[in-house]
């Protein structure tokens, strides 16, 4: 059976000028990458390349490369493979003319960094600097990096670097690391660390939030090191903080040191071990932060201070972590620890005045839907890695055919976690039948009596996620639910059962349950790995 998206796809002149750009710039990477790796122009930018610490392999794997000084050498090759030079202009790649008949290579004596997007494309390019030149007469110096700018393939709201290599890493363990550069993504790669990405030197957005969100759990924060990076991490958190999606941690730094820096200094074992091993919370980052901010010498700013950590206890469900901390701050100040958690308790009051009442279920009108994709409440439960790979997949069954097929190859007998979704799943099937296409979600919809699932089925359908499917994804999203997220549940139930054992004293149940946990939690480790 032909599928109308290909079709259309073929037919469709915007797709048609984004296939053809794409061409453009996979050209362009080809050619800046051979002048890197095989030629007299690219030797000093090889050289400062390999003094870097980068290897041959990650040039290859990154398909980094040098554009030359000769500034229409990319346009003359480009143009000799007929491109259209309206849209050589529009790629972004090239200045304008300045009445010249040729145009201008924007990159001109940088070292190029390709930027693809989640399919592996190239759609844009970063230039760093060779060799910096001194300033002229105005005082004016060359930017150490630049960017294409924003056309009609790349964003840099919703761009995050090396997502397409990382992703299936960040799947696996459930967990991202957040870069702010793109050479800390690169080293980090080389010395191991596979599931990195970063922001581009810019503040998070929404948007890469909401990409992050439907892969990963746990989020690092391995920001640079200097006052920049540490008031781009606050801002970072106080983005991911709003879905109440993320365990959020920070990778901190010395100051003035990034994560390429660290890796050189001290080696990528090292590296690798401190990321793991040296992170902290939330809290943890904003106690620092406030000491960087306040002067502790004075009264009021010690005031200042331990109200604003008690402020940042309030919201938090752990009662453990709250007395913990609480702990630290009567120790610092030599406050009786009774005294805080009075005042403690009077910024819980106000937390919970904040909360919104909960509001009746109902259908979700289209714009109420999208809504909710985008800017979750404060008081949303937390989605799970697993949910989010069930209703994704849910997604991918509703639009793509072929997905059908991947499912069945990849087990036949597969059921989702949550009833809601099985129940969904179930239905959906019998009306493809039925039907014997995929799509018509409102046909779907006006058959679907319960108002619960309506909201669910509306909320995947405004889902933002790729044109296109493989059978990779299909096989990661099919890995996370049975396989990690089953015993996941299973280890949560067994942690539920033995708060309940400790409560009635029973110590016989308690330890056959922890024996339990200890095989559960070895299982999970080793669907890992």
């Amino acid at each position: 059976m032909d599928f109308s998206y290909e079709s259309h796809a073929q037919d469709n002149p915007l797709q048609s000028k984004k296939e053809k750009l794409i061409q453009i710039h996979e050209e362009a990477a080809a050619f800046y990458h051979q002048v890197l790796m095989n030629t007299v122009t690219g030797q000093a930018a090889l050289d400062y390349m390999i003094q870097r610490g980068f290897t041959p392999e990650t040039l290859k794997e990154y398909q980094i490369g040098f554009s030359p000084s000769n500034r229409t050498a990319l346009f003359q090759m480009l143009k000799a493979k007929a491109f259209d030079e309206g849209l050589l202009q529009e790629s972004g790649i090239f200045t304008d003319r300045q009445g010249q008949n040729e145009l201008f290579d924007r990159f001109s004596a940088r070292i190029i960094f390709p930027l693809r997007n989640a399919k592996g494309k190239t759609v844009a390019f970063s230039g760093r600097i060779l060799h910096a030149s001194p300033a002229d007469d105005t005082g004016y110096h060359e930017a150490k990096y630049l960017n294409s700018p924003e056309t009609l393939l790349f964003n840099k709201r919703d761009f995050l670097f090396n997502f397409d290599k990382a992703r299936s890493e960040i799947r696996r363990h459930s967990e991202v690391i957040l870069f702010e550069g793109y050479m800390d993504v690169i080293s980090a790669w080389q010395a191991g660390v596979k599931n990195g990405v970063a922001s581009m030197g810019t503040s998070l957005t929404e948007e890469q939030n909401r990409i992050l969100t439907k892969t990963a759990d746990k989020i690092v924060i391995a920001y640079d090191g200097d006052r920049p990076g540490v008031e781009a991490t606050k801002r970072a958190i106080e983005i991911l903080e709003r879905n109440k999606h993320f365990d959020i941690s920070i990778f901190p730094l010395e100051a003035g040191m990034d994560p390429d820096e660290y890796i050189q200094q001290k080696g990528p074992e090292a590296f690798a071990k401190a990321l793991n091993n040296n992170r902290e919370t939330v809290i943890q980052f904003y106690s620092r932060y406030l000491k960087m901010n306040l002067n502790l010498d004075s009264e009021k700013n010690r005031i200042t201070y331990i109200e604003t950590m008690l402020k940042a206890l309030a919201p938090l469900d752990s009662l453990v972590e709250r007395e913990l901390y609480m702990k630290d701050i009567a120790d610092e100040f030599s406050i009786p620890i009774d005294i805080l958690q009075k005042q403690l308790k009077g910024y819980q009051q106000e937390v919970l005045q904040q909360k919104p009442e909960r509001e009746p279920v109902r259908r979700a009108a289209p714009h109420d839907a999208a809504q909710h994709a985008m800017y979750p409440s404060a008081n949303r439960r937390k989605v799970t890695q697993a949910e989010q790979s069930e209703k994704q997949l849910l997604y991918r069954l509703f639009h793509f055919e072929e997905v059908w097929s991947y499912l069945n190859e990849i087990d036949a007998d597969f059921n989702f976690i949550h009833d809601d979704y099985q129940t969904i799943y179930i239905l959906y099937e019998e009306f493809f039948r039925q039907n014997g296409l995929v799509g018509n979600i409102d046909q779907f919809l006006d058959r679907i009596n319960n108002p619960a699932l309506q909201n669910v089925i509306t909320e995947i359908e405004w889902f933002q996620l790729d044109s296109e499917v493989t059978y990779q994804e299909i096989q990661d999203l099919v890995h996370i639910i049975r396989d990690k997220s089953s015993l996941q549940d299973q280890l949560t139930k067994k942690q539920a059962e033995m708060k309940e054992a400790r409560k009635r004293n029973d110590n016989e149940r308690l330890k056959t349950i922890m024996l339990e946990i200890v095989s559960l939690s070895k299982e999970l480790k080793a669907t890992k790995k």
